[in-house]
């Protein structure tokens, strides 16, 4: 009688164990939505210093291909012709009074970009999590957006801006809903949080996002991309210092 129960029980949950995913395999649906080939965007940043600071807003245009070029032009009052320029693994940026481009690299990378919570790293990286981190599921948990998927990841490459991060996988669009970023001290420094998702070219993209400084109270930048074309044709021209000094 008791082996009939638990041979009825087992095939009661065969289906469910058919359809349990693995950490790599939740990570590599985040992956499919959120990493493109290309992308041509209108951006725009709150940036939010402490309870009593007004607002900065920082307005740009930007384009990106693969992981290796991408062309941000700052377009506000008071920013307009700031230029970033991430070719390779090269980073530069150009004043809109200076005659040359200025090199960023190094630990220059990891400061934070126009003022915002966002790393120069943060605003141009393209990669793929699975190329980066070792993945562990943690559960499952509950979250004002829904279900979700609770995992971590550590590096498997030296050269990374966080050795550390708690990330949470919407169980319906594989979303990172909210990711924590931890420092090599094993302290929290960041927290991401998506606000809003839409559906372009088949994926679930992160439109508004919010970026936490959790070394600071009421510190964050709200990060919102709009006019968003994905995986569209992009010349290399374009990501190249003679455009970038123009």
């Amino acid at each position: 009688m008791i082996k009939k129960i638990i041979f009825l029980i087992s095939l009661l949950l065969f289906p469910v164990l058919l359809m349990a995913l693995s950490p790599e395999e939740i990570i590599s649906k985040v992956d499919k939505n959120e990493v493109f080939t290309s992308i041509k965007y209108k951006g725009v940043m709150t940036i939010q210093k402490g309870d009593r600071a007004q607002p900065r807003i920082k307005e740009f245009e930007a384009i990106s291909k693969g992981n290796d070029k991408a062309f941000i032009e700052f377009t506000n009052p008071g920013d307009k012709g700031t230029k970033y320029l991430k070719f390779k693994d090269e980073l530069w940026i150009k004043g809109p009074y200076a005659d040359e481009a200025t090199k960023i690299s190094g630990h220059l990378l990891r400061q934070n970009m126009m003022g915002s919570d966002y790393s120069y790293e943060d605003v141009v990286n393209n990669e793929g999590l699975l190329d980066l981190y070792n993945v562990r599921l943690i559960g499952k948990e509950e979250l004002p957006s829904g279900e979700c998927y609770k995992l971590e990841l550590t590096a498997k490459v030296k050269k990374i801006a966080y050795v550390r991060q708690m990330i949470w996988v919407d169980a319906q669009e594989f979303v990172a809903r909210k990711v924590q970023y931890f420092a090599l001290s094993g302290q929290l420094v960041k927290e991401l949080t998506v606000i809003k998702t839409e559906m372009i070219n088949g994926k679930f993209f992160p439109v508004i996002i919010k970026m936490e400084n959790k070394q600071r109270q009421n510190t964050y930048t709200i990060f919102e991309m709009k006019s968003i074309d994905l995986d569209i044709p992009l010349d290399d021209t374009l990501f190249s210092k003679r455009q970038l000094e123009k």
